[in-house]
């Protein structure tokens, strides 16, 4: 049997996909690159924006062409399959954190002596270390498809890691959840408490910790931080800001105010200086005034973040945001949303910049565009080296230039 899977949206989507399709491989089938050389085809969905819902519906569409048995799966299959159903009569939907019942809808046991394997040309595996968050934030369709917080066993995530041949496959472990903050609140356990259990362990990797709400890094601040001085952790940091107006935060029911998110980058950056921080922006939120706009770009000049993810508005359905009546105009929200862009270039490119002659310590962990390869730094830098680089290979690059999201360089 053949099957073709595709995962779009966040890393929890793209980790769960990744799990079936090993468990697949480990039960026999053939793991195919396109829809019409397979039996079966399977596409996790997002729907955190409206543009990629249109995109789903466009996917869905065309999978659905190809004749094939299909499973929708992911967000989508939870939250807006009203708008799927009517596109395909073969589909069978399965909500998303659901391997078993995806193993149930093919015949095998999840139970399978599956080998976690890498995504698509990387040395990197995504380890889903919970589903559901503790937050209610007024604009996140992503808290109603997933529900309340499902934390993984200390014992389940050492098991999937335990089973990666990492003398000759991945370098890289990508721990991920909607909130990484709040793991372990649901089961008398915590994230610092997991990273100390990993990093103790004989796994020859680097942890890279995904999205953290503040509210949930507060309580545990001091203890992370502790935690990122082992070397197997990346020192990267990404911690959504969302908007830097205690107002609209409010309205957006985040449970923090600026101060709480500069503190802990402030704490964070006195312990490890060249951390790399990651931050989003959600531009045109209900309410929002050109004082809140201010507000951002003040914030953006004063922390210089090193990665800026900036998202306009988009309402989705069953949010309280999407009921909102005082929209801000499409055209104001583009605008704003281009300003704050070109500020969060000029930022990572003056600070790119300032790395170019130096030598630096990286791992190769993916194949880039072309004639290249992707590495990492200690803090989590892209640096793009040449194909003679092999994956998974410790080089130290020499930078000989940048842009605002990379690095280049050549082995020395």
């Amino acid at each position: 049997m053949k099957a073709y899977i595709e995962a779009h949206g966040c890393a929890l989507n793209r980790g769960e996909a990744l799990e079936f399709k090993s468990i697949l491989r480990a039960a026999g089938w053939d793991l195919v690159s396109s829809p019409e050389a397979a039996d079966l085809n399977v596409i996790a969905t997002c729907a955190v924006i409206e543009t990629t819902e249109k995109k789903m519906i466009k996917r869905v569409k065309h999978l659905s062409s190809a004749g094939k048995p299909l499973i929708v799966t992911g967000c989508m299959a939870s939250v807006l399959r009203s708008k799927i159903e009517p596109l395909t009569s073969r589909a069978l939907f399965v909500n998303p954190d659901n391997v078993a019942e995806l193993c149930k809808a093919v015949g095998i046991s999840e139970r399978v002596n599956w080998t976690p394997e890498p995504t698509t040309n990387t040395f990197c595996h995504i380890v889903p270390i919970a589903s559901g968050c503790l937050g209610s934030c007024a604009y996140c369709i992503t808290r109603n498809a997933r529900g309340e917080l499902r934390s993984k066993s200390h014992e389940e995530i050492i098991d999937e890691i335990s089973r990666i041949d990492f003398s000759s496959g991945v370098k890289e472990i990508q721990l991920t959840a909607q909130d990484t903050a709040s793991y372990g609140a649901d089961i008398g356990s915590s994230l610092p408490e997991l990273l100390n259990e990993l990093t103790s362990r004989d796994f020859d990797m680097k942890i890279r910790i995904g999205m953290m709400n503040p509210k949930t890094t507060l309580p545990i601040l001091d203890e992370l931080i502790v935690t990122y001085a082992n070397p197997k952790v990346y020192k990267f940091l990404h911690l959504p800001i969302q908007s830097a107006s205690d107002r609209l935060l409010a309205e957006m029911n985040r449970n923090y105010i600026l101060y709480d998110f500069e503190r802990i980058v402030t704490e964070f950056r006195n312990a490890y200086p060249e951390l790399t921080l990651s931050t989003d922006l959600i531009v045109g939120y209900p309410n929002e005034t050109k004082e809140d706009h201010l507000t951002n770009v003040k914030f953006l000049e004063r922390i210089r973040p090193e990665i800026v993810n900036i998202t306009r508005f988009s309402p989705r359905p069953g949010t309280v945001a999407a009921a909102s009546e005082n929209r801000v105009p499409g055209w104001i929200v583009k605008s704003r949303s281009r300003e704050l862009t070109r500020l969060r270039f000029e930022i990572s490119n003056r600070r790119n910049r300032g790395k170019i002659g130096s030598a630096i310590a990286t791992v190769v962990t993916e194949k880039g565009s072309g004639n290249t390869m992707i590495a990492r730094t200690e803090n989590y830098e892209q640096v793009i080296l040449p194909r003679s680089v092999d994956l998974g290979q410790r080089v130290r690059a020499r930078i000989t230039d940048c842009s605002p999201i990379h690095l280049l360089g050549y082995p020395v």
